[in-house]
């Protein structure tokens, strides 16, 4: 596992997370994800990486924490059918603004992302490469859970 290229995206997404919202999340131990198991995450923003290092990051939360985003960022809303499409947006703005920021400080590799797609729903499917392993890396903060979950060739 190169933590060269790890690293980043893990710092990118706890600092966004404290100038964004002012919410400070701690990470919790890191562990191997069986992709093929259900999951309790209710949105997810992720990201196809390639260059010299290929696979997908992936940004998972739940409702509640999107929603609290959004009111911390002055953007909540009352149509339920609104709000999802906000949260939506704004985890991938989120999504965006993470990768950007982690990309830019990996230093001596070649490495782009792709735009941000959004999965949602009840155990929705992430496209996680076959032949890799994924390390999930729980965090917590006071607003609620998120995960940032990796997956890069060879490791």
């Amino acid at each position: 596992m190169d933590v060269s290229v790890i690293n980043p995206f893990l710092s990118a997404c706890e600092e966004a997370f404290v100038t964004m919202f002012n919410i400070v999340p701690q990470h919790k131990e890191p562990y191997l994800l069986n992709p093929s198991a259900t999951h309790m995450w209710e949105i997810s923003g992720l990201v196809a990486v390639s260059g010299d290092e290929i696979g997908i990051v992936v940004f998972r939360l739940h409702r509640r924490l999107a929603a609290k985003m959004l009111e911390l960022s002055d953007m909540a809303v009352e149509d339920p059918d609104e709000m999802e499409e906000m949260e939506k947006g704004l985890v991938s703005e989120f999504t965006n603004i993470i990768t950007g920021n982690a990309v830019s400080v990996i230093q001596n590799k070649n490495i782009t992302v792709s735009a941000p797609d959004v999965r949602a729903g009840e155990n929705h499917v992430i496209p996680w490469p076959k032949s890799a392993r994924i390390i999930g890396v729980p965090f917590y903060t006071k607003q609620g859970i998120f995960e940032v979950d990796i997956c890069f060739k060879g490791m």
